[in-house]
């Protein structure tokens, strides 16, 4: 009896102070809303004015970004080797393996259409061939039905692309597609992107005018307005109106500045016009509102502040109680679920404020007690992440900077290379306990005196010492670079090292422009540094130096090690990645003799019966495997390279395959699972895991891959969909439904349904449908 009383009086006491409050701000915006009732008119004229050219600078963002993104698909498609390949090879009848290239730029096409709701189509067109390629289809040039304004497409392709370096959009206001009007703008780019003689093809990227205009309809729409871009070349791009407005440009005048707002009489009528230039391509954009609609929202502002002054005063303590009971009740429950957690002593009462002070203040030192221990573990986090920096684990740039950031690590820069140490001992010589740091400072300090302002990564482990170095944008070209380096670093300047009987060889690999091919520069610093670990005291070896005229061939032991496991992963991108620097390394790089190439065929095709070796005893598909390979039971004791790398090929596709048919398996066994299930109150992603004898890690990722969302918001979305349908069709108590559908208490439940859904149940409830 007693604790509920208290609970009571803390309630009372949480629900009066709010009242207070929003009692005292009440008063506040009545008496500064009397004072400014006579500037009213004048700043909200200003405000509107300001609203539309904020709103209309959003667009131009918008816009903006979109172009940019324009851009960027284009320049990508430019450069890419398919596309380039295509363009030179593709015949008027194309082979079989060209109309396979075919699909494959398509489903790209698909993929950058998809993402981009703006974009509507993009053609590449190959004038050799007459061939056109888009993300739905291709066709021949001269045999479609497609009309650009009243030209056929080839006709209208001839005339835009007749210049290397043109590049330009066109506002195309009627286009027949499949006996479809659309209203498009076409961003028209030459095939090779930056010729300047004959035009081999082009790339055409179709944007949908309607969702530009969508972007302007928030400034005309019910305000018979206008808004359009206007270009460099004063060609109207997505012009857009409401109710047959007719659309007209400003002067001059009052478009010279980069933006603003000014009244203009245009086409007989005052207007407000609002206008922006893009800092990106120098367009304007601009919208033009009537001045008797800006003015009349304002007088009926004005108006309104009277009316409101008036009558606040009668209903703002009924509002205020209104609001202080709403707000004070998630208060109220969130003291409630505190008590239990708030340190207090025995018999002593506390007010709301102070528990939660004593709550906050637990969970403080909870988080100060993690965070310590987790700093205690950081020194091995990171040493692993520079570890599978240096081994490649991490395929592309985006991937390294989370990994960097989750190790509080920072590697900023535009380009990377690798340092290799092998430290060599005199006899009879050991390394003190304090010995590594001061090796390590010993490094690091020759490698300032050369290269200022440059982030790096250091790894000691053992005798050896592994680095990556960053250079920034400040620093020389790479072929620079390079040579000022060979001129300036003289490792053991001090002879601090070698007095003390330690060798150090230095290797150093080559510059490279990404992070995730820093592991290339590692090893190759580590071949340099192997090349001669006693060739005197702190020498320094450059891969580049010892690569052309080599008569020993590149495969390591750790890169065939990569390579099998990559292979029996399926993992089909670092397989062509592994594939790509072996032919970089052994056929680009060194001048091999025809007796090394030979023994290189041959280690190589060791390990494909090494990895066959091993399939065959661990996987069941392998006799399905086998007669893939088939060819190779016909094929010469010496297999060429090409044979060796298809059949790699193969076997890394196929095992692909396979994994993607049983992981879509487990997924669509898993939604049935789930689906089954989620109405359970004790079913989760242990039970889940535990179900398919995974790890939960791995059934979470496995999930959030195939549904999309994670596995709590899935289940959660589930299971207010659920309750939502008993909601509107059942009488049932909050309390039952929030058991029915899974939930342990109704405040649970409550709490789930007012983060996702932004009301209350009852809410929801009493709401129309």
């Amino acid at each position: 009896m007693w604790k509920w009383k208290t609970a009571v009086l803390h309630r009372q006491s949480v629900f009066v102070k709010f009242v207070l409050s929003y009692l005292l701000i009440l008063i506040i915006p009545i008496v500064i809303g009397v004072q400014q009732y006579y500037k009213t008119q004048q700043v909200l004229v200003e405000d509107a004015a300001e609203m539309n050219l904020q709103i209309l600078r959003m667009s131009q963002g918008i816009v903006d970004r979109l172009f940019l993104e324009v851009d960027d698909v284009v320049s990508t498609l430019s450069v890419n080797n398919d596309v380039l390949s295509l363009m030179q090879n593709v015949s008027t009848s194309p082979t079989p393996e060209q109309l396979y290239n075919f699909s494959l730029l398509r489903n790209s096409l698909n993929q950058i259409t998809i993402t981009n709701k703006f974009f509507f189509d993009i053609y590449l067109t190959f004038k050799n061939s007459h061939s056109v390629i888009t993300s739905k289809t291709s066709f021949d040039l001269r045999d479609n039905d497609i009309r650009i304004g009243g030209q056929p497409l080839e006709a209208w392709m001839e005339a835009v692309s007749t210049r290397g370096d043109q590049k330009q959009y066109y506002n195309l206001d009627s286009v027949r597609i499949g006996g479809a009007e659309h209203k498009l703008i076409a961003y028209v780019s030459p095939l090779p992107n930056g010729f300047q003689g004959k035009v081999q093809g082009s790339i055409v990227v179709f944007i949908n005018q309607n969702d530009i205009n969508g972007l302007f309809e928030r400034l005309v729409i019910k305000n018979k307005g206008f808004a359009y871009i206007l270009d460099t070349k004063g060609q109207m791009i997505a012009p857009t109106s409401v109710d047959g407005v007719q659309i007209g440009k400003p002067r001059e005048e009052t478009t010279a500045s980069s933006s603003g707002s000014s009244f203009e009489t245009i086409n007989g009528s005052k207007l407000l016009v609002s206008h922006s230039r893009s800092d990106q391509n120098g367009w304007t954009y601009i919208a033009a509102l009537p001045t008797s609609v800006v003015l009349a929202k304002a007088d009926y502002i004005k108006r309104m502040i009277a009316v409101i002054t008036g009558i606040t005063l009668i209903l703002g303590i009924v509002a205020a109680i209104l609001m202080a009971y709403r707000n004070s009740k998630p208060l109220s429950e969130l003291m409630d679920s505190m008590k239990e957690f708030a340190a207090r002593e025995p018999g002593k009462r506390s007010g709301f404020y102070e528990m939660m002070q004593s709550t906050v203040s637990e969970i403080m030192n909870s988080n100060r007690m993690l965070s310590s221990r987790m700093e205690q573990q950081l020194p091995l986090i990171q040493f692993s992440m520079i570890e599978r920096l240096m081994k490649g684990y991490y395929k592309n740039d985006a991937d390294i900077q989370e990994a960097l950031a989750q190790a509080k690590v920072s590697l900023q820069g535009d380009r990377f290379f690798a340092v290799s140490i092998a430290i060599s001992l005199g006899e009879g010589y050991a390394i003190a306990p304090n010995g590594a740091k001061w090796i390590q400072d010993y490094i690091v300090m020759q490698l300032r005196d050369v290269i200022e302002d440059c982030d790096y990564l250091i790894s000691l482990n053992g005798d050896r010492a592994d680095m990556i170095v960053s250079l920034s944008a400040s620093h020389e070209e790479a072929g620079a670079f390079t040579d000022r380096l060979k001129r300036e670093w003289q490792a053991g300047k001090n002879g601090t090292l070698a007095n003390n009987e330690i060798r150090l060889s230095i290797g150093i690999g080559r510059i490279y422009s990404h992070l995730h091919d820093v592991w290339r520069s590692h090893d190759e610093a580590r071949q340099a540094a192997d090349y001669d670990v006693f060739g005197g005291y702190d020498a320094i070896i450059w891969y580049e130096d010892i690569v052309q005229g080599s008569n020993f061939y590149y495969y390591p032991m750790d890169l065939e090690l990569k390579l099998v496991h990559t292979v029996k992963n399926g993992d089909v991108e670092a397989f062509d990645h592994i594939m790509h620097q072996l032919e970089e390394h052994n056929h680009t790089e060194r001048q091999l003799s025809a007796s090394t190439r030979k023994q290189l065929v041959s280690e190589l095709q060791g390990t494909l019966y090494k990895l066959l070796e091993q399939l065959q005893f661990g996987y069941a598909t392998y006799d399905e495997l086998n007669e893939k390979l088939e060819f190779m039971n016909h094929t010469k004791a010496d297999m060429p390279w090409g044979a060796i790398k298809n059949a790699l090929y193969i076997v890394c596709h196929h095992i692909n395959d396979n994994k993607k048919q049983k992981h879509n398996k487990m997924a669509d066994d898993m939604m049935q699972l789930v689906h089954a299930q989620y109405l359970d109150a004790n079913f989760g992603l242990a039970g889940l895991a535990d179900h398919f004898k995974c790890s939960e890690s791995f059934i979470s990722v496995q999930f959030k891959e195939y549904a999309g969302a994670s596995f709590s918001d899935y289940v959660e979305k589930l299971r207010l969909d659920k309750a939502c349908h008993l909601l509107r069709d059942t009488e049932k108590s909050i309390n039952d439904i929030a058991l029915e559908v899974g939930y342990n208490s109704d405040k649970s439940f409550r709490r789930a349904f007012k983060r996702t859904l932004g009301i209350q149940p009852t809410s929801y409830r009493d709401s129309p449908t």
